[in-house]
């Protein structure tokens, strides 16, 4: 192999990776955002004191999840009671 050849080598590795990494990043950079600014990650690694105020606040999947899992068994508590016949007085 000739010097040429090596620096033409090279040169298409380096492009080729640069394209690489620049095309991972842009489709993990949405996850990524999701996961360090959602506020109840860093709530539950005690970390809130340091949640930078300048961030706007989202959630990821997990916490989503956990909020909706939540809300369904309010709702389905609130349900119950309502549908639940009122409970009768002896004296």
């Amino acid at each position: 192999m000739t010097t040429l050849s090596l620096v033409i080598w090279f040169t298409l590795v380096g492009i080729v990776l640069t394209l690489y990494l620049t095309f991972f990043t842009w489709y993990l950079w949405p996850a990524l955002m999701r996961k360090s600014h959602c506020a109840w990650c860093w709530q539950s690694l005690h970390l809130i004191r340091w949640y930078p105020r300048g961030w706007s606040s989202t959630i990821c999947g997990r916490h989503e999840r956990q909020l909706r899992a939540q809300s369904a068994a309010r709702r389905a508590r609130r349900l119950d009671a309502a549908t639940r016949p009122p409970a009768e007085v002896q004296a």
